[in-house]
């Protein structure tokens, strides 16, 4: 006996996972450890002289440590950051928040994409090891376009290192 199933105006898809398991290499030989500290910003309730200044300045940076574990080798790191919010919430613009490194005085918008806050080359005891800094952050303002409102964004720093 011969069982046969129709199916009528059915769409069906086949899903696939590939696996892939990573095992430990030896060229990750050195390694660098990445710490944030203060990775929640918060801004004051802006005040009148904020909105004729035009910007409200976080109460507080980002610090970041760089710290060479392990290995000998000289090896560049390089410290990225990027939005991983679309917007600011309501129709505030992601472009509206700026940040800036503590040793510079010039303001970056923060962008989708990774931006290099900062390189350095370390070695493990010697060179920049371990080497830190800190990000600040600071909202533009307007009176015509900002209403009250709660705004807030997600932000991602990230450790990316290369041995020449």
């Amino acid at each position: 006996m011969r069982v046969r199933r129709t199916l009528r105006g059915v769409s069906t898809s086949v899903g696939m996972a590939l696996v892939i398991i990573a095992t430990p290499l030896r060229a990750q030989n050195p390694k660098t450890d990445l710490t944030l500290g203060g990775g929640t910003v918060t801004f004051p309730a802006p005040t009148a002289t904020d909105y004729i200044n035009g910007y409200v300045y976080s109460a507080s940076g980002v610090t970041f440590i760089l710290d060479a574990t392990t290995g000998n080798q000289s090896h560049t790191t390089t410290v990225l950051i990027r939005a991983t919010s679309a917007n600011l919430g309501g129709s505030k613009a992601l472009a509206d928040l700026e940040w800036r490194r503590s040793d510079l005085a010039s303001w970056n918008t923060i962008t989708s994409t990774n931006v290099q806050v900062e390189q350095r080359v370390m070695v493990r005891g010697g060179l920049n090891d371990p080497w830190n800094n800190t990000v600040f952050f600071r909202m533009k303002l307007s009176w015509t376009g900002d209403p009250p409102a709660t705004y807030a964004a997600n932000y991602q720093i990230t450790l990316s290192q290369t041995v020449p």
